[in-house]
């Protein structure tokens, strides 16, 4: 028997469109600027490879029930991901210790104080703090940023559960979002 496309499946399909397409566009940004054929040709396959086994992965998701609520956890992940990408924000521009140092006193910080799903989340989310000022100009921005970010992780987060790869990917596809957005806005 087909299940009817509830809100919780829509979600997940949007999610896993979401991040196909985001290393789609990376795979493409490659091509563009790697002029050696034999590396494009095996990020294209691995690529493939991988988009193939999330769909899969996707399917077995799908067929859970999983009630969609707003909960303690979901506050927790959108407190956690402002925190993650502003704090490295600030450290990096503000105080001027670069994206790296930035990105690891926050997960460090994450992982001492936080659980671990709690630390994983703050220390994804530090990945957009660590964007230059080109792309996320302002504290403000970095903000939204960690609406967004927050917002993929809550919503994809059952599509790549066991899967390498989730925090940079989310990372990237929320910068992206908060460009874009900003783009608009400004």
């Amino acid at each position: 028997m087909k299940k009817k496309l509830s809100y919780e499946n829509f979600r997940r399909l949007l999610g896993l469109i979401a991040f196909i397409a985001t290393g789609g566009g990376l795979i493409v940004s490659a091509i563009i600027n790697d002029r050696s054929f034999y590396k494009t040709e095996v990020l294209i396959i691995l690529g493939f490879l991988f988009a193939i086994s999330l769909v899969d992965h996707f399917k077995k998701v799908i067929d859970r029930d999983d009630k969609a609520k707003i909960n303690k956890k979901k506050i927790s992940i959108l407190v956690c991901s402002f925190i993650g990408v502003t704090l490295t924000w600030f450290i990096n521009h503000k105080m001027g210790y670069g994206p790296i140092i930035a990105n690891g006193l926050v997960g460090v910080m994450a992982a001492t104080f936080l659980p671990n799903d709690l630390a994983g989340v703050t220390y994804t989310s530090s990945f957009v703090g660590m964007s230059s000022l080109a792309v996320i100009p302002s504290l403000a921005a970095a903000a939204l940023g960690s609406l967004i970010v927050a917002l993929i992780l809550l919503t994809t987060v059952e599509i790549y559960a066991g899967i390498g790869g989730k925090g940079g990917t989310t990372a990237a596809l929320s910068t992206i979002i908060t460009k874009t957005i900003l783009r608009i806005f400004t």
